[in-house]
Parts: structure tokens; C-alpha cells; sequence
């Protein structure tokens, strides 16, 4: 795999090209919350007991622009519990595939591709949980006019983010003036800081809209300054033993910044990633799937770093039996596929910053509560980029670096506090913190939205 091709791997585009439209989608995407009230998905376990929803709202008529949504009621209380959305990255990969079932969801898919199990770590257990399948044409969200798809951007992706949550939040009107969370990963470094800023500007811009009541923004290994991650990728694999030396001196020789887009450092970073064989970059000491396909019987549902869940969760969102469940638009004449997209990468996807700091220093200043969480094991976005662009934001030091444990026993990373932002590592971790570590994951969500510190480790003991 090249650079390149693994730049392509993270940030999977959304141009796609569909086929015509049947009129059961020219329908789809006029919902109501009981009509969009799922039963039970299809192989869930009999005693799970919970509220589900997922459909679509129509954000206009001219593109035809539908987005997806899979929303999941607080397991207790409800009406007292805030509203959470949850924004997967690529750009271009599904919130509901990824985000839901495989990691912070009620449910995992068990090997078979048509069972389901519990999610012990689920996140609903403490909030109100809304996946949303962005930008347009991600997952089941798509537009009439294919031509919306020539011009993806960050700015459309904030704008249609923002006239989803209005339009949601009148579906359920009970959800207005919640306290309300936005939670992202990779990509949605840049999904959710610009959610945000839309979100605080709209008292000005949209003066008729019903405020939404922001408390807080988490990024888990977030896109903040792209270049200077994909610089770090080869520091990160040098310094953990999977570059060679030479190779390392070659790319400091070569590649003259991390903006060095030239030729000579794009073949010479290209030639190294090559040499690395067969290893996960997203996670450096994970397994990597060998048998992409389900098996005839479930037998390890619970194993959630599965390194071929994928395939299962495909296997389960292809089924005409659960795209009927869960009002997907079957319509729509492509299969279901967790990143969506080929032809084009990070840097063409339209109006994307090379910096994500102005607006996280932004949101900050506006006295919205700010969570980093960074797996350590990650070498495509690595926790060495992640500390620098905290530094870079100039904020004053709270706490300085500490351990902190999810038992009071084992470090589970460390955390410094900045004035307004948290910046927490995530030990033994990847790319995707509640995959790897979900124990982790859940008490980082959980301190990040009741606002208090994340717990203490134990002291080291001679």
C-alpha cells in the first residue's frame, strides 16, 4: 500500500455516481417520529429493551438531499439525559455502520452478519445517542441532483449538518433546548469544530431558528492540521521500530516541511510506506483481517476488536430484512458500504482547512467545553501531531500531564488540562478508541459530559 493509496484509506471521498432513482425514493426521507420508530432490528437479543429510531430528513427540493439519522434513547430517564451526536470521519464514512455498531452503539454484529449482541460499554447507558450519516451521499443519505456531489466541502457538510439538527429537532421536540454534545473521530475533527461554529453563530444568521443549546465538542484522534500528522506517521513508525533508519534520513533529506507536497518527498515517503508490509497503521499492534467475510454461525459477538468486523456489519446493513426495519431508502441501487467513494482524497474534498485550530480556540472562547482524546497506537494520526497542535493553541495549563486509570489500578493514558480543553491519551488504543478500548472510551464520555476530571491512577509502587 502506498501513501497515497493510505491517504485515500483515511479519507475516503463521497463523489458517487447513482443510479436513477426509483419513485419509492423520490418518497423517502418524509418521516415522523412514529413513523420512524424502529421495534427491534432484525437478530437483536429478546430482552433488549430499549427506544430506536432511524429514517430521514429532507434538508430541500432542489437537490433532493436526504440524510440518514439512527438515534438511540437513553436507557434510563431519557428526559433527563442530554442529546449526544455522534459524527464518524473519512471524510465519507458511516456514522451508523462504524460509529454504531461497531463501537459506542447498543450493538455489536456477530460473525454471521445477521445476529446481534449487547454492547456492555454502550453509550447510550448515559445520553440520548443521534448518529447522523453526513455528508450527503455517506452510508443511506443521498441527493436527488447528483451534482451536489461535484462540490463536497467542509462549509456544505456544517451548513447541512445544522439544517438536519433543526429539522430533526422538530420531529422530536422534546430534544429542544437539551443539553447537547457533539462527539466525532477522525475526519470529524473538522465535522464537528465547524458544526459547532455554525451552531454558535446561528443566533445572528438564523435569528427564527431554535437555538440549540451546545455544551461541548469531543474529537477522538481528530484531522486537526493534516500535514503535520501525515509528517508525524513517519516520525511515529521510526521511532516505534517499523521504519528503518536509512528510510527515515531519506524522507528528513527529501521532504523539506511537513507542506512538502513535491515529487521527490511524495516517492520517497511512498517507498518507505511500502516497505512496511502488512500492518494496520491505524492500530501498529493490531491483527489485520484475513478472511473478509462472515461465517456460517455467530460464535464471538463480543470480541470488539475484531479485526473483520466490518465485513460483518456489512453483510448485516445489506439485508433487505434490516434496510426494511430501518426505513432505509431501497430505492437507492447500490449496496450499503461502510466508506464510500474512490475518486478523490482529503485534499480535493472541496473547501477543507489546513488548520482546525482557529476554530477550536474558537469554540473554546465561547465557553464551550472542549475533549482530545488520542490512542496511542495510532500511527496515521499520531499522538506526537496531537500534543504539538495543542501546544500551538496557546491555552494557559490547568493541570499538567498525569495518569489516569478507569479502575483507581492500571493507567489507561494520561490527560493535561488547558483553560476550556482536556487533552487525553488513550493507552493501548488505535485509531478508534471505543473499538480498542472501550472500557476507556466509556469513561472518557462519560467524565467529558457530566464536565468533571477524569479519574486518578494509583500511584507507581517500587
Amino acid at each position: 500500500m502506498t501513501t497515497t493509496n493510505a491517504r485515500s484509506a483515511l479519507c475516503l471521498s463521497v463523489a458517487i455516481v447513482f443510479s436513477a432513482l426509483s419513485q419509492q425514493a423520490l418518497a423517502a426521507g418524509e418521516g415522523s417520529k412514529a413513523a420512524d420508530k424502529i421495534p427491534a432490528l432484525p437478530g437483536q437479543p429478546a430482552d433488549a429493551a430499549l427506544q430506536q429510531y432511524s429514517g430521514y430528513v429532507n434538508l430541500d427540493d432542489k437537490t433532493g438531499k436526504s440524510l440518514f439519522y439512527y438515534f438511540v434513547e437513553a436507557t434510563a430517564d431519557p428526559a433527563t439525559k442530554p442529546l449526544v451526536l455522534w459524527l464518524s470521519g473519512g471524510p465519507g464514512c458511516s456514522s451508523f455502520g462504524i460509529g454504531a455498531l461497531q463501537e459506542i452503539g447498543p450493538f455489536r454484529v456477530d460473525t454471521d452478519g445477521k445476529t446481534l449482541c449487547k454492547n456492555k460499554f454502550a453509550w447510550n447507558t448515559v445520553a440520548n445517542v443521534l448518529y447522523l450519516e453526513s455528508p450527503v451521499g455517506v452510508g443511506f443519505s443521498y441527493a436527488m441532483n447528483t451534482d451536489v456531489y461535484k462540490v463536497m466541502g467542509d462549509n456544505m457538510t456544517a451548513d447541512d449538518s445544522y439544517h438536519f439538527l433543526i429539522r430533526w429537532m422538530d420531529r422530536f421536540p422534546e430534544y429542544k433546548g437539551r443539553d447537547f454534545f457533539i462527539v466525532g473521530e477522525s475526519y470529524a475533527g473538522h465535522y464537528a469544530p465547524e458544526l459547532a461554529a455554525a451552531i454558535l453563530v446561528a443566533p445572528k444568521t438564523r435569528p427564527n431558528d431554535t437555538p440549540i443549546n451546545l455544551k461541548g465538542v469531543a474529537l477522538g484522534n481528530a484531522i486537526l492540521e493534516f500535514a503535520s500528522e501525515q509528517s508525524a506517521l513517519y516520525e511515529y513508525l521510526w521511532q516505534h521500530a517499523f521504519l528503518s533508519d536509512s528510510a527515515h534520513t531519506l524522507i528528513g533529506q527529501s521532504c523539506k516541511d511537513v507542506d512538502d507536497n513535491s515529487p521527490l518527498c511524495n516517492r520517497v515517503r511512498d517507498t518507505a510506506y511500502g516497505q512496511l508490509g502488512n500492518i494496520d497503521v491505524y492500530n501498529v499492534y493490531a491483527p489485520t483481517c484475513h478472511e473478509k467475510k462472515v461465517r456460517a454461525t455467530g460464535s464471538n459477538c463480543m470480541d470488539l476488536a475484531d479485526p473483520c468486523a466490518q465485513y460483518y456489519v456489512e453483510s448485516y446493513l445489506n439485508q433487505p430484512e434490516v434496510q426494511k426495519i430501518i426505513h432505509a431508502n431501497t430505492g437507492l441501487k447500490y449496496p450499503w458500504i461502510r466508506c464510500r467513494g474512490t475518486t478523490y482524497n482529503l485534499f480535493h474534498f472541496g473547501d477543507s482547512p489546513k488548520s482546525m485550530l482557529p476554530y477550536i480556540k474558537a469554540v473554546v472562547a465561547a465557553g464551550v467545553r472542549v475533549w482530545v482524546f488520542s490512542g496511542d497506537l495510532d500511527a496515521m494520526v499520531p499522538v506526537i501531531a496531537t500534543k504539538q497542535s495543542m501546544e500551538k493553541l496557546g491555552l494557559g495549563v490547568v493541570e499538567d500531564w498525569r495518569p489516569w486509570s478507569t479502575d483507581g489500578k492500571e493507567v489507561a493514558g494520561y490527560v493535561k488540562e488547558y483553560k476550556g480543553l482536556v487533552f487525553t491519551t488513550v493507552r493501548g488504543s488505535g485509531h478508534m478508541v471505543p473499538i480498542d478500548r472501550p472500557d476507556s472510551g466509556f469513561v472518557i464520555f462519560s467524565s467529558f459530559i457530566k464536565g468533571q476530571p477524569l479519574p486518578k491512577a494509583a500511584p507507581m509502587v517500587d
